[in-house]
């Protein structure tokens, strides 16, 4: 079905008062069409925050070419899924419910040393609290100094502690010039809070994959698949595939080639990256999740790739490689799944200029074929005809296209 996901962002600025970064907060629209920020499981809000960003609206979108701080608690950092949260351009945040068991502190260590920057959400700077997580400020890179939640007396004694360490401070709920001008000669680096701005909200469209397809492909890495087998899952699932392509055009990754199809995507990215980013996709649904109604316009996408793929393997004497047909089917309805003209997707996704031209114009041999394809859907027996023609594709192989297509 279709959904709209949102996030919120709040700006976190530099004592100039320039952007530096922004909070990425988990919003979703209450029934009556309000907006709440409500949400039961922090794992799950997480990683749909996450989710959301890199694979529906875009991480450069979202902001722009600053730091993206986002939540994570302790489920969330022991798994391999928070390996696809792209480390140099996200911040994790350490929720203050974590508590820093030897397991805890080994895999901060572990992920400071791959790269990973974190911050301590919600510092109190009570003795129980700053004695709580002293372990782990060595491999912090910022301190959230929570000025709703700490005593300004006993503050400035614990500032004095923690000079030692690296990180800077950042002070959070900042709501008047008073509170800024205290915390700016306090030592603070960055500040957050209703003073600069209040969270805004940013909504896009998407179509969210059935659950049990996730778990199909993860399935199918961990088995060590063949590529085609894996790249025909991808096929079946239309939705996660577009997810897939818009991760990959994120700008989170060295990925400059165009791509030519889910072959040269996985090949591109590598099965532990694209397991990884499965894992994260998977995490931030319901853990009661079941499978649905399929929507109509992703049977349609499938069924669409799946002929072009048929037909463009009939046709040996053409130059048309079945994969990238394939991909083409998919992609001619990207736009009516994420509500959002071709024109600009295309701006934003690596894919071969063989393909744009397909999607944008219906030109060359991949366009022809994209145009018998819509004629086959909507029973327009010219334009069949005509692109038959130009194709020069037989009766016998049209047919067998077809029914092929049909057996999925």
């Amino acid at each position: 079905m279709n959904n709209d996901v949102y996030i919120a962002r709040q700006p976190i600025i530099t004592l100039d008062k320039k952007t530096y970064g922004y909070e990425l907060l988990f919003r979703s629209i209450e029934n009556d069409g309000l907006e709440s920020a409500k949400f039961g499981d922090g794992t799950i809000a997480s990683t749909r925050v996450a989710v959301n960003t890199l694979n529906h609206i875009g991480l450069h979108k979202v902001v722009g070419e600053d730091f993206a701080f986002i939540n994570i608690d302790s489920e969330l950092i022991l798994t391999d899924a928070v390996l696809s949260i792209p480390k140099d351009r996200f911040i994790l945040e350490l929720l203050e419910t974590i508590k820093i068991t030897d397991n805890m502190l080994e895999r901060i260590k572990e992920l400071k040393k791959l790269g990973f920057k974190f911050a301590l959400d919600d510092v109190r700077c009570s003795p129980r609290f700053m004695e709580n997580f002293k372990p782990i400020f060595p491999y912090l890179h910022i301190l959230k100094l929570d000025s709703t939640l700490i005593n300004k007396n006993s503050l400035e004694c614990h500032v004095e502690d923690i000079k030692e360490y690296d990180f800077k401070l950042l002070a959070e709920k900042v709501e008047t010039q008073e509170d800024f001008d205290y915390f700016k000669n306090l030592g603070c680096t960055y500040f957050q809070g209703y003073f600069f701005s209040r969270p805004n909200l940013i909504k896009q469209k998407v179509l969210d994959p059935i659950y049990s397809e996730i778990f199909k492909l993860i399935n199918l890495l961990d088995n060590e698949s063949a590529i085609e087998d894996i790249s025909d899952a991808f096929e079946n699932s239309p939705d996660i595939t577009i997810q897939l392509l818009k991760f990959m055009n994120s700008g989170t990754l060295p990925i400059k080639a165009n791509i030519r199809s889910i072959k040269h995507a996985i090949a591109l990215l590598g099965r532990a990256p694209l397991k990884r980013w499965l894992l994260l996709i998977s995490f931030s649904k319901s853990k009661t999740a079941v499978d649905g109604m399929r929507s109509p316009i992703i049977v349609l996408a499938q069924n669409r790739a799946k002929l072009m793929s048929e037909l463009a393997s009939r046709l040996v004497s053409h130059d048309l490689n079945k994969d990238e047909a394939s991909l083409t089917g998919i992609m001619s309805l990207i736009d009516v799944i994420t509500d959002t003209p071709i024109e600009e997707i295309l701006k934003e996704l690596k894919v071969s200029n063989s393909i744009k031209n397909a999607l944008l114009t219906h030109s060359g041999d991949l366009g022809t074929l994209l145009e018998l394809a819509i004629s086959i859907e909507t029973s327009d027996t010219k334009k069949s005809k005509e692109a038959v023609d130009m194709l020069n594709i037989s009766n016998e192989h049209l047919n067998a296209s077809i029914l092929e297509s049909y057996n999925i």
